[in-house]
């Protein structure tokens, strides 16, 4: 099975930003990137989806990603970022084929997959905060890549659009590696697989979600919480 092999550092000038991050992930997971604020989390995926260069490796399936060429690295990788609201008034359906520059991938069939079909030709500056983010991954489905990169994925969302959203990326990752940057917690121990934990620029801990226990938070955000379950669910208690 292909894998993503990931041994990279970083830095901007002389701040270091990322230091030996090291991690394998493979399809059939979802791999939730947590920590404090300025660990290093949207930098590490900007790296891996190629928009900085970082010093190390990104391998996916023994082929180098830092060599290839942007619209070969397309085809293999896609990035989602933090949700921001659309400049130009492109339709839905035009927003989307962004997506396809490297591959011709299906325009139609990512819109179904997201909900979006019936709203193709209205404009993208119409749609809600939560159709805005449902726009984006469908953009990054029609690419086609093996891996799909998330950051922030579910921030600004109401719960029913959070809930879609983590509902669309359960049902994508038998086919994707799926790597998201996850600032509640809540959601990373209820429906990752796995979960790394950085914190400045290093990786301090990373495991199944079952073991993401109080301790592995209190060494990750300085502070103490409770961590209660109920019906199979856990949440975090500041």
């Amino acid at each position: 099975m292909p894998r993503l092999h990931v041994n990279i550092s970083f830095a901007y000038g002389t701040r270091k930003v990322l230091d030996n991050v090291k991690f394998t992930t493979e399809k059939g997971k979802i791999l939730a990137i947590v920590g404090p604020n300025g660990s290093g989390k949207s930098t590490l995926l900007k790296c891996i989806a190629g928009i900085l260069r970082p010093s190390g490796s990104i391998r996916y399936d023994n082929v180098e990603l830092t060599t290839l060429k942007p619209r070969d690295r397309a085809k293999i990788v896609s990035y989602v970022p933090q949700s921001s609201f659309p400049e130009f008034a492109f339709t839905v359906e035009e927003f989307v084929e962004l997506g396809t520059y490297a591959t011709g991938g299906d325009v139609n069939k990512a819109l179904k997959s997201v909900g979006l079909l019936d709203k193709k030709n209205e404009p993208i500056t119409n749609l809600s905060g939560g159709e805005y983010q449902l726009a984006l991954i469908a953009r990054a489905l029609a690419q086609g890549s093996d891996v799909m990169l998330l950051d922030e994925p579910t921030s600004h969302l109401d719960i029913n659009h959070a809930k879609e959203v983590i509902k669309i990326l359960t049902s994508l990752k038998d086919e994707k590696i799926i790597v998201a940057v996850l600032h509640d917690l809540n959601i990373a121990i209820n429906y990752a697989d796995e979960i790394l934990v950085l914190k400045f620029g290093k990786v301090i801990w990373r495991g199944p979600r079952e073991e993401f226990s109080e301790e592995v938070i209190e060494k990750s955000y300085n502070m103490k919480p409770r961590i209660i379950s109920n019906n199979g669910l856990r949440a975090v208690i500041p």
